[in-house]
């Protein structure tokens, strides 16, 4: 599916393809086909590179730069989704929550101040009182108004100061989303390992990576066993939150058995790992060797990461 295709067209069957395709392997991805050692080691110099920049310009340039290789890459388009809406919360935080808490908590303070004379306008029915309770409220949601449109202001003043901040974060992320979903598990895993990152750790990502479809495909499995056994109800409610607390339920209710699964599941890998040496090896240089041999730095690697250092060079420069 393509990348458009996703503003359309979704379904869990298409969420659970590309968890594969990131979990087992991605040998079209443009990342997949270098080192990972060189990878690796590009990833961290690009994360810190961005926060070399402040200005607007050279960071668009960047994040676009960061996108193109994320499509090279064939990072998952619900990902890259998921990122971006967590942007775009993040301004409309600052420019819409933020004004109407604001506004609101100002108006409730300039009741709770006069609360006292809007009951009594209120209780007694006196003409007055009525009217001086009316002007109260309008004094208050005009207070209310006025604070958030103030607040908007400031909001969208802080939204154009954080800017950069945002790109430079989204930058990294995108980058960090096409590296960790290029490469396989097992080159991932052998890159760490000839850095120096300890084997345990290296397995237990590699683990995680082969362990994150086989979880969503059993949680699924346990969501539609409890609705087989559920029943739907019948009146929704306003804005249907009895349907989604009735989903809520059900999520709820998996979880547990998935967990005590993935224990089990735990407990058999490990004694399988066991089985076949795995404490042994953890310390023997030999297993280390054989674990990794194949792996050279080659010219494309090179040229790989001295094109994107001129590529900076160049935003550098002309921006």
């Amino acid at each position: 599916m393509k990348y458009v295709d996703a503003l359309t067209d979704i379904s869990v069957a298409d969420v659970k393809v590309d968890l594969m395709r990131t979990a087992y392997d991605n040998e079209d991805a443009l990342l997949n086909s270098f080192d990972p050692r060189v990878v690796l080691l590009w990833t961290v110099l690009f994360m810190i590179i961005p926060w070399l920049f402040y200005d607007t310009l050279p960071l668009a340039i960047l994040l676009a730069a960061a996108f193109a290789l994320a499509a090279l890459s064939q990072v998952s388009k619900y990902l890259l989704a998921l990122l971006l809406f967590g942007q775009v919360t993040n301004v409309g935080f600052f420019v819409v929550l933020v004004p109407l808490i604001g506004g609101a908590m100002r108006a409730v303070g300039h009741l709770g101040d006069n609360a006292g004379r809007v009951v009594e306008g209120v209780t007694t029915g006196d003409v007055s009182a009525f009217a001086e309770t009316g002007t109260i409220v309008a004094a208050a949601v005009g207070r209310g108004v006025h604070t958030a449109t103030t607040s908007q202001e400031v909001g969208i003043d802080a939204v154009g100061a954080l800017v950069p901040f945002f790109l430079k974060l989204t930058i990294i992320s995108v980058i960090s989303l096409a590296v960790f979903s290029a490469m396989s598990p097992q080159k991932l895993s052998k890159g760490m390992l000839r850095l120096g990152v300890p084997r345990q750790l290296t397995f237990a990502i590699a683990y995680g990576y082969r362990m994150m479809p086989l979880l969503v495909e059993e949680y699924h499995a346990l969501i539609n066993s409890f609705r087989l056994r559920s029943k739907v109800p019948e009146k929704q409610g306003l804005f249907r939150w009895r349907y989604f607390y009735y989903l809520l339920t059900l999520s709820v209710k998996a979880f547990y058995p998935l967990i005590f699964n993935v224990a089990k599941r735990s407990r058999v890998t490990v004694e399988a790992m066991e089985t076949k040496g795995f404490s042994r090896s953890l310390g023997d240089e030999r297993s280390q060797a054989l674990r990794t041999e194949g792996m050279m730095v080659r010219t494309r690697d090179v040229t790989f990461v001295f094109g994107s250092l001129l590529f900076v060079a160049a935003v550098w420069a002309f921006t």
